[in-house]
């Protein structure tokens, strides 16, 4: 194939088509998520950097570099009680309720069970 002047058209081209793969793979992953996750208001962003480095006299390294970016996975804070430490010089327990995310110190039926 003839020498090609980088451009838009053929960006996808570069090191035998490899580019396009990673570029097509940073526009799937930025998809999905918007699929999965989208109702949360928030962009998804696909970034294509090209970068150009001069290596020797007539010649330069041309890469390519394709990045979703996504918003955090994250969850709502859990709080949790400070429990003094069970030895000395152990540090301190922090410990939380998975049934009840907000309020560590909330009872449940199961408590009451053990308490009969």
């Amino acid at each position: 194939m003839a020498l090609q002047k980088i451009n838009c058209d053929n960006i996808g081209d570069l090191h035998h088509g490899f580019a396009k793969t990673v570029i097509d793979a940073a526009i799937e992953a930025a998809q999905r998520d918007t699929e999965d996750r989208g109702m949360d208001g928030k962009k998804r962003k696909v970034t294509i950097e090209i970068s150009f480095e001069k290596v020797d006299d007539g010649a330069v390294k041309i890469g390519l570099e394709a990045t979703a970016r996504l918003p955090k996975y994250q969850i709502p804070d859990t709080v949790a009680q400070i429990q003094a430490p069970t030895r000395k010089g152990a540090p301190p327990v922090f410990a939380f309720r998975s049934d009840s995310p907000s309020r560590p110190d909330q009872p449940t039926l199961d408590d009451a069970r053990e308490q009969e």
